[in-house]
């Protein structure tokens, strides 16, 4: 059986690295590598705890032994950190469990600062006869305030064992709330674009009716640089500026969306090619293909639509699934 815990976490990981999330997750470079270093260091601790767990060694080493432990409540505390870093950088609301406050508590008092807790109230010692691999007995003096001059004992076993599961339980569930927050993120972002489709940007324009979709205008343009006595000739410029102008809806609405825009070498070409079309049929001086080159640039500048065509449609169908 699997670790509920890593498989939390993968899941954690899967939505954070869809595209639009990663996308608003880096702008903020910091928080970012925050979050990376959270859900590795979740898992990191994870294996350490696994690894504590598996060795069933009876070792009379005492130093191994005292090894063993610290190494085991300093994961825990660690863990707990990372958790804890992981909601900030998401910024997902934390509330810590009292079992977690405990563990730490015991961390701190046993491994963490035992020889001087909250300002001399109290002082720690793990018992060196009931050491054992995976456990040991807590002894504490202490006094409920710095003037008090008499102090309290108390002996208290621990098994990290114990620990560890309740550890685990509880941010399985943590990690869960955060997967279903993600996700209820997610379709609330989705929600506001209903009835709202990418791929409209090359259905029509501010310009056209829906009718008039954006092969249609290359069908136009390709037919004018095939025959010079086109009646689509002198429509060569419209018929770019109305193509060029859906493509910037589609950029507005990647933008819109918080989807990733990485298409800059297309929309480069692209333009390269519509301009120099453009050109050609309205400003000659302006360019120096020939009239042979426009068919070339205008069936390239065609593909190059025809792919943020298919970006769309993706898009849009992720965006139906609410």
């Amino acid at each position: 059986m699997g670790n509920p815990l890593y498989e939390k976490m993968s899941k954690i990981r899967d939505l954070i690295n869809s595209s639009r999330k990663q996308n608003i997750l880096l702008q903020d470079k910091i928080m970012w590598h925050m979050l990376c270093s959270c859900m590795d260091t979740i898992e990191d601790k994870e294996e350490a705890l696994e690894s504590f767990l598996r060795d069933d060694s009876n070792s009379s080493d005492e130093g191994d032994n005292y090894l063993r432990i610290d190494g085991a409540m300093q994961a825990l505390y660690v863990q707990q950190e990372a958790v804890k870093n992981l909601h900030e950088a998401l910024n997902i609301p934390y509330t810590e469990d009292t079992a977690i406050e405990k563990i730490r508590d015991i961390r701190n008092d046993a491994s963490g600062h035992p020889t001087n807790r909250r300002n001399k109230k109290a002082f720690n010692f793990i018992s060196r006869p009931t050491l054992t691999p995976h456990s040991f007995k807590l002894l504490t003096y202490s006094r409920t305030n710095i003037s008090d001059s008499n102090l309290q004992f108390k002996s208290e076993d621990i098994n990290v064992a114990d620990l560890i599961a309740t550890q685990k339980d509880i941010f399985v569930d943590v990690l869960n709330n955060v997967i279903e927050t993600l996700q209820e993120e997610e379709m609330e972002h989705r929600k506001k674009f209903t009835g709202k489709k990418l791929v409209d940007a090359f259905l029509h324009t501010n310009y056209l009716p829906q009718i008039m979709h954006t092969n249609y205008l290359f069908r136009k343009v390709l037919d004018a640089t095939l025959d010079s006595d086109s009646p689509h000739v002198e429509h060569v410029g419209n018929h770019v500026d109305r193509i060029l102008a859906s493509v910037e809806t589609f950029r507005t609405g990647l933008k819109e969306r918080g989807e990733p825009d990485n298409f800059a070498d297309i929309y480069e070409k692209l333009d390269y090619a519509l301009q120099n079309i453009k050109a050609y049929f309205h400003a000659p001086d302006e360019t120096h293909i020939h009239r042979e080159d426009t068919y070339i640039l205008a069936d390239f500048a065609e593909r190059q639509v025809e792919i943020l065509v298919e970006i769309a449609q993706e898009i849009d169908e992720k965006y139906s699934n609410v």
